[in-house]
């Protein structure tokens, strides 16, 4: 009898070591399977959510928090249409295993479901598919917007990578635009293998010439009002036709080619804001054609166009030089303005001021104290216009005085093929971004 209880102790303890084996296999499974080698990660956010499967609607196993390294199992398209990792982890002294979104892991080595982020050799020829898409700097709809080209315009792709944010695929792309050929990313959804064309997104290549019959008119990025201003032209401005096309507005927009500040571009301009004679009232005129002058009060605001509404271009210091290449009035007062050429951070400028901020006939000299420095045309300034891209033509998002500390994020060639810098800088108490010329910065 005593044998027989002996022997069945034994039974129990064996099966309860047995049990116990078998737990901790499964829990420590993923820790024996991590002896391959395996790509690992670390969370980006602050706090990221490990999910049952690979889809937001499951059931959350745990949060970890930002830095936590994780090791990839494998990679999965979870129902969002989005990448997703099959992780495992050290949770609270236990071994534990999820699933993370790609885009929310910073990935070391390579994934079963291929690279994480890294670019992927690719070529032929592509077609914008949406009436505007949207060109990045990089493979994420955060980075900065580069510029945006219309339904069926033709791209070549160079290369094809995983986004960084949204594990979707992106073109590395190559396009011609204002007779420059620039590169960027575009997502590949926005993409199309055979030129979409027709409809009210078709355009017809059409030629000549036109004028402006406006007192100012807007020229914009795209066929409809709701684009970007890319211009503003005085009445009586020449332009060269390039292509039509009918609006989101229903109605005709010209393409059209026109010359700005030196530079040579392209724009949409309303087909009834153009005529086929010219209206006169441009606005430049010879009697005051390249007559020297220099500016009058301590700081003058130099404008896109013949107004006090119009944006500032820059600010130029008492004493700088400019020249008056035009006269014109004002659109709003009614009262003299000139159309005047100077240099504004070692670039060639053109721009607006009102007649009684200019001495007519002075040469100008180097301007006082408030002067952020001179340059041999004798132009200085004593403030810089941080702009919202890198373009003279951008909005200005500050004004920041000589000797304004910043800090440089990175360095681009800008839409007038000048070095611009990306800074941050602090203002009212905010922290700000913006893009300046490199010339204005030491």
């Amino acid at each position: 009898m005593m044998n027989i209880r002996n022997a069945r102790k034994k039974r129990q303890r064996l099966t309860a070591f047995l049990m116990f084996f078998t737990l901790c296999f499964l829990l420590l499974g993923p820790v024996f399977r991590s002896q391959a080698a395996r790509p690992t990660g670390t969370v980006k956010n602050p706090i990221l959510n490990v999910r049952s499967s690979a889809s937001t609607n499951s059931s959350i196993v745990c949060k970890l928090t930002q830095g936590t390294k994780v090791t990839i199992i494998t990679e999965t398209t979870g129902d969002d249409g989005l990448k997703w990792y099959d992780v495992f982890f050290a949770y609270n002294g236990d071994a534990k295993e999820g699933f993370v979104r790609a885009d929310l892991v910073n990935v070391s080595g390579s994934t079963s479901g291929g690279s994480s982020g890294g670019s992927s050799s690719a070529s032929g020829t592509r077609y914008v598919k949406p009436s505007v898409a949207i060109v990045r700097t990089y493979a994420s709809t955060n980075a900065d917007i580069r510029t945006r080209l219309e339904r069926g315009t033709t791209v070549n792709i160079i290369s094809s990578k995983t986004g960084s944010d949204d594990g979707r695929t992106w073109y590395k792309v190559s396009f011609t635009q204002n007779g420059n050929t620039v590169e960027g990313y575009i997502r590949g959804d926005l993409l199309v293998e055979s030129n979409p064309g027709g409809g009210s997104s078709g355009s017809t290549d059409v030629s000549g010439t036109r004028y402006v019959n406006g007192s100012v008119v807007r020229v914009r990025t795209y066929a409809s009002t709701n684009a970007d201003i890319r211009s503003r032209l005085n009445k009586g401005t020449t332009v060269s036709l390039i292509s039509s096309k009918t609006g989101d507005d229903g109605r005709l927009w010209y393409k059209v080619s026109y010359s700005d500040n030196g530079y040579q571009m392209n724009g949409y301009i309303r087909s009834d804001l153009l005529s086929e004679t010219n209206p006169g009232g441009s606005s430049s005129g010879s009697s005051s054609s390249n007559t020297p002058a220099s500016i009058r009060p301590a700081v003058a605001n130099i404008r896109t166009w013949a107004s006090t509404n119009g944006d500032i271009r820059s600010k130029l210091s008492q004493g700088t030089g400019v020249t008056i290449i035009g006269e014109t009035t004002g659109r709003d007062d009614g009262r003299k303005w000139y159309k005047i050429s100077y240099t504004f951070g070692g670039v060639s400028m053109e721009g607006y001021i009102r007649g009684d901020l200019l001495n007519v006939g002075s040469t100008g000299t180097t301007s006082g104290s408030a002067s952020s420095g001179s340059s041999s045309s004798g132009n200085s300034s004593a403030v810089a216009q941080v702009r919202t891209y890198a373009s003279p033509y951008a909005d200005i998002r500050a004004t920041l005085e000589n000797g304004t500390k910043v800090s440089i994020l990175k360095r681009v060639t800008g839409e007038d093929g000048q070095e611009w810098t990306k800074i941050s800088f602090t203002q009212n108490g905010n922290e700000l971004e913006g893009y300046v010329p490199s010339s204005l910065l030491k």
